[in-house]
C-alpha cells in the first residue's frame, strides 16, 4: 500500500511540474510583449513627437505628410544599402581606405535622405501649434546633439565615450 502511495504521488507530481513548465513557456502565435520597430530611422521620427499631445486631426496629418515621404526615403536607403553592407565588411576586416572609398560612395544619396527628412520635418513642423512647435523644436535639438554626440566617437544618448585607448570592450 506504501509503495502504491509514493509511486502515485510521484506520478502526479511529475505530470504537475510538467504542466507548470508547458504553461511558462510562450505559446508561438502570443502576441510578443514589445512589437519590433522597423528600424533606426523609424525610432527616431517617433522621437520628434515625444511630450507633443496631438489632436485627431493633427495625428492625421502628420500621418499623411509620413506617408507622402516613405516611399522616397525608402527608395533612398534601399540604394544606400549595398555600400553599406561594403563598409560593414571593410571594417570588419580593418580595411580603412575601402571603408572610406564605400563612405564616399554615398555622400549623395545621404545628402538627399538629409535633405528629405529635413523637408518632412518642416511640413510636420508647420501642422503643429506654435506650443508644440516649441516641444517639437527641443526634441529636434535633442536628436541632432545625439546625432553630433555619435559622430563625435560617442555612443549616442547614453552618454558614453568611445573605449579609452588600452581598455578592452566587453
Amino acid at each position: 500500500m506504501r509503495k502504491t502511495h509514493v509511486i502515485g504521488i510521484a506520478i502526479v507530481s511529475l505530470l504537475t511540474v510538467g504542466s507548470v513548465a508547458q504553461a511558462q513557456t510562450a505559446a508561438p502565435d502570443a502576441p510578443q510583449a514589445r512589437p519590433q520597430r522597423s528600424g533606426r530611422f523609424e525610432k527616431g521620427r517617433g522621437r520628434l513627437l515625444r511630450g507633443i499631445q496631438l489632436s485627431d486631426a493633427e495625428k492625421a496629418r502628420v500621418k499623411e505628410i509620413r506617408e507622402r515621404y516613405k516611399t522616397e526615403s525608402k527608395t533612398l536607403r534601399e540604394s544606400l544599402r549595398p555600400a553599406m553592407q561594403d563598409m560593414r565588411a571593410a571594417r570588419q576586416k580593418h580595411d580603412t581606405v575601402a571603408m572610406k572609398a564605400a563612405w564616399d560612395r554615398t555622400t549623395a544619396d545621404r545628402q538627399k535622405l538629409d535633405a528629405l527628412m529635413q523637408r518632412e520635418r518642416a511640413e510636420i513642423r508647420s501642422a503643429l501649434t506654435p506650443e508644440q512647435q516649441m516641444q517639437f523644436d527641443a526634441n529636434v535639438k535633442q536628436l541632432d546633439e545625439r546625432r553630433a554626440g555619435r559622430k563625435n566617437g560617442g555612443r549616442g544618448h547614453r552618454g558614453r565615450k568611445a573605449n579609452a585607448v588600452g581598455t578592452r570592450k566587453s
